[in-house]
């Protein structure tokens, strides 16, 4: 019964409020949009810091461009 009551008072209060929200629909500006473009390695490598260098390289981008693609979905 007293959990009844209580509801009843939180209802109540709740109901008093004059609050709104309102959410503004803007655009994303273009150029965050743009895919990510990879930038040439280093001078002197080696070839297994050339390896490391590309599969970081690649995760990175492949990474960015996911979430640039997630923006322009959301965006349309």
């Amino acid at each position: 019964m007293i959990a009844l009551i209580v509801s009843f008072l939180l209802l109540c209060l709740t109901a008093c409020t004059t609050e709104r929200t309102l959410y503004v629909n803007q655009p994303i500006p273009e150029h965050l949009l743009i895919d990510c473009v990879p930038k040439l390695p280093p001078g002197q490598m080696t070839f297994g810091d050339s390896l490391k260098y590309n599969e970081h390289l690649l995760n990175v981008i492949e990474m960015c461009n996911r979430d640039k693609r997630a923006i322009r979905e959301v965006n349309k």
